[in-house]
Formats: C-alpha cells, sequence, structure tokens
C-alpha cells in the first residue's frame, strides 16, 4: 500500500474528465489501487467518486506539495502537469485525455504519451485494463532521469535573429 497517490486532470476548461474518476474509483472498490490517502484533482469534472476525496483547484504551492509527497502520479498528458512531475523524478502513469469520449479537441496527448514512454519518463494506460496493467508495474518502474534539451529551439531562435537583423 502507498502513502499517497496523487491523480489530477489539469484544468481544461470546456473538458470534462470523468472517465479517468469513475476508472480510479472502481479501481479503489476492487482493491487494485490502494493507498492511505487517494487524492484527485479534478478540475472541471463532475464524477463525485465513493472511494477517495478529491479538490477541483488548489494554490501552485500545494499542489507542488502533494506531487513532492506522492509515491506515484496518475495524471493526464497535458505538459503543463506532467513536465515537473517527471522533472522532480515522480513515477507517473500517464491517462490521456482523448477525442473520442469529448475530453479533448483532438488526440495530442497520445502523442505526448508516446514521447514519455519511448523516453522512459512513465508508463502509459489508454483504458482501466492498462490502466490495472501500469498500477501493478508502478513499484518496480524507475523513470529515466528528465534532460531537458532546448538548444534546438534556441538554435532556432538564433537562426530567426540572423536572418531578420538590419545591417
Amino acid at each position: 500500500m502507498y502513502l499517497l497517490i496523487l491523480v489530477t486532470a489539469g484544468g481544461v476548461r470546456e473538458f470534462r474528465f470523468d472517465r479517468l474518476f469513475r476508472i480510479i474509483d472502481e479501481l479503489c472498490g476492487e482493491g487494485i489501487l490502494r493507498g492511505e490517502e487517494i487524492i484527485a484533482q479534478r478540475g472541471y469534472s463532475t464524477y463525485q467518486p465513493k472511494n477517495y476525496k478529491t479538490f477541483d483547484f488548489i494554490e501552485a504551492d500545494e499542489f507542488k506539495r502533494l506531487v513532492s509527497g506522492a509515491a506515484f502520479i496518475i495524471s493526464h498528458a497535458g505538459t503543463g502537469t506532467v513536465v515537473p512531475a517527471v522533472k522532480a523524478g515522480k513515477k507517473i502513469i500517464l491517462f490521456p485525455r482523448l477525442k473520442e469520449y469529448h475530453e479533448h479537441l483532438d488526440n495530442h496527448q497520445l502523442e505526448i504519451c508516446s514521447l514519455f514512454l519511448k523516453k522512459r519518463y512513465a508508463l502509459v494506460a489508454r483504458n482501466k485494463r492498462e490502466l490495472t496493467d501500469c498500477i501493478s508495474k508502478i513499484g518496480s518502474f524507475t523513470p529515466e532521469a528528465f534532460v531537458s534539451d532546448n538548444s534546438r529551439i534556441v538554435r532556432l531562435i538564433m537562426s530567426c535573429i540572423e536572418e531578420n537583423r538590419e545591417v
């Protein structure tokens, strides 16, 4: 059993992520997801779970504290949430918002998941079965250290500056 498991859906205003919260509730009820405290940041979702605590939004410092204290995190694949957690070396399971469930405008979160999985920064699940599998592996999963590489964007910016420099 883990001390704290954090579930987060970000804050995409016009889209709910009730699918994730229902699955988490089922996994808690089935004893598959067990922790002393399981807490979820729901954002604009409306699902009310029976088996864990939720909040809509909190201050950034409090959210950082939860991330820091989490044994692992289950998160949508939004970069604003995922990158800081991965940089902090947290174990994370990505559960992307999908267009087919009206959770986002497109499936760009699948692309983010693919990259983070390839780099071994995170595990990825798209449904209950895959999430159950990831939960069973999270204890032995060691994420790769995140390496930020801004050199390509710096070169691109410098190239644009050089091309547009007045003589």
